[in-house]
This record gives structure tokens, sequence and C-alpha cells, in this order.
């Protein structure tokens, strides 16, 4: 595994922008309205509703929301002895007479995201709290916002570090283990690239044939999404630069996106996936590329 490891989702963190331009990392101030009754977090969506800063009502759907303006990373207000406090997260039901949320609004912006596992029936905006895996295979395709609340209201988030519970998936899959499907479907985000630091390696031996590889014995933590590497004789479609990826998992067998050719009994596999990704917001579901007012 490399270091450092991803443990759980955490929002989506802005890095830089598209083309290379130079990123000051800047903000725009918008007002939260007293008492607002939901939490917001750190690398969370959020909208504008009715005229009020409000958690994203997005989740896992793949239409556009109106009013959708951008990320939170932060806030600041006035306490009851009138003095200006600066937080990581927004406190639920808080009642001041003044707040704002430093809104990351830049539709171009580039930004860093862990994937969560989808389920094995339809995407899930609450799948669980397990780390999923893509590859770069997944470049170009779609991404799902998950959650992992109530849309509309408070998302997961952690209180003690004012970090999002937010992450991002691509599609349900088949098989009996969850994980990520490539998508070209219509979602909120594009996968522009992955992010190597964080990878992971998972090792096992087995035999393959056609686009099916049976393990040894099963392995729990090779998810569809990963990355297939086999140097074997009569391995096919399996260099490293090849991509080819897991797009099942039941008991000890792995089926994989392409034909993988012919190897015997005991040769070895690597499972390589990523669980970070950078994305950027696909036209449309910004709300500043979005004619419907909010």
């Amino acid at each position: 595994m490399a270091y450092p490891s991803v443990p759980a989702v955490y929002g989506l963190k802005p890095v830089s922008l598209t083309g290379g331009r130079v990123y000051s990392g800047s903000t725009r101030m918008v007002p939260i309205t007293s008492g607002y009754g939901y939490n917001m977090f750190y690398g969370d969506v959020v909208q504008i509703s009715s005229g009020q800063l409000v958690v994203t009502t997005l989740g896992a759907a793949n239409s556009p929301v109106a009013g959708t303006i951008g990320i939170f990373t932060g806030c600041e207000y006035t306490n009851s002895s009138g003095q200006v406090v600066r937080a990581q997260y927004w406190p639920a039901n808080l009642v001041t007479n003044y707040a704002v949320a430093y809104i990351v609004d830049d539709p171009q912006v580039v930004m860093k995201a862990a994937f969560q596992t989808q389920s094995t029936s339809s995407v899930s905006n609450t799948p669980g709290t397990t780390v999923g895996y893509i590859n770069p295979a997944f470049i170009g395709s779609n991404a799902f916002l998950i959650t992992n609340g109530s849309n509309g209201g408070s998302a997961s988030g952690n209180t003690n570090t004012g970090d999002s519970g937010m992450g991002l998936s691509g599609s349900y899959i088949t098989g009996t283990t969850q994980g990520n499907a490539r998508t070209t479907g219509t979602a909120p985000f594009r996968i522009i690239n992955v992010v190597q630091d964080t990878s992971v390696v998972v090792s096992a031996t087995g035999s393959s044939a056609t686009s099916t590889i049976t393990l040894s014995s099963a392995n729990s933590a090779i998810q569809p999404g990963m990355q297939v590497i086999c140097t074997a004789s009569g391995a096919t479609n399996s260099a490293q630069g090849q991509y080819n990826y897991v797009t099942a998992v039941t008991g000890t067998a792995v089926t994989v996106a392409n034909a993988i050719g012919t190897t015997a009994s005991g040769s070895s596999f690597s499972f390589v996936g990523f669980p970070e990704a950078l994305v950027q917001w696909n036209f449309g579901y910004h709300s500043y590329f979005n004619a419907t007012g909010a």
C-alpha cells in the first residue's frame, strides 16, 4: 500500500484550474442564514436555494440541480460576545447576527476526491463506508456525487475535524463484490486523472482464460474498478500500460474488461486500485453554466 493511505472519503478539495492556469485558491464569501439547521463541512458541495445557502440536494442524481454554487471551505461568524470566529464547518442551528461561508465557486476548478464502492443493483447515495477504486481507464468517464446523508439536509461529516463525508463513485457493478464501474452516462463530474500517490496494490495467484481470472483463493481486497497486471506466459491485455481492469468479483472468479488470455495455475496477478481522482464539473451542473435560476 502506498503512503499516505486513504481510510475514508473527505469531500471535494479544490486543487487547481483546468488548462494549467494559475490557481490562487480564491473564495467567494456567501451569507449563511442565521439558524440554518444543518452542518456544512469543509469539502461539501453546496447550493443556493430560495436565496439561502444549503447543503446540496444533488446526491447521486444524474440531473443538474439549479443553484449548485461550489465547494464549502469554511466560514466565519460572530459568537455571543460579538467576536468573529473562523471555523472549518458550520454548526447546525447556530443563531448569529453575522455569518458567511467561504465558497470555491469557479466552475472550472479541478478537485481531488476519494471514491466509494457502489452496490450491485443501482447507484446508492449511501453505499457504506468502504473506500473504492478506479484506474486510468476511468479517465474521461463520469462520476456521481455521494453525500452519505439526506439530500438537502445534513450530509455526514466529522465535527471534530470539520471535514466533509461526501465522496464520489462510478456506476453500480455486477457480481457479488461492491466496487466501481466505468460510466459515460450523465453525471456531475468528469474524471480527468487518477492520483498516483495513494494507489494500492493487491497481489494474488491463479489462472486465467478469456476474460476470467480464477484465483487460488478468494481475496476480499480485490474490487471492481481495479487495474489488473499480469506478465505470465500466455497473458494478453494485461501489461501495465494497457489498463485492463476488474468489472466483477464473485468468490474466486474475477471478470475483467478485456480478454486476458490463458495462463497456467499459479500465475501471478497484481490488482492496482486508485482511491482518489482529480475531477471537474461537467457542463450544466454548476449554476454559473446553468441558465436556471434558484
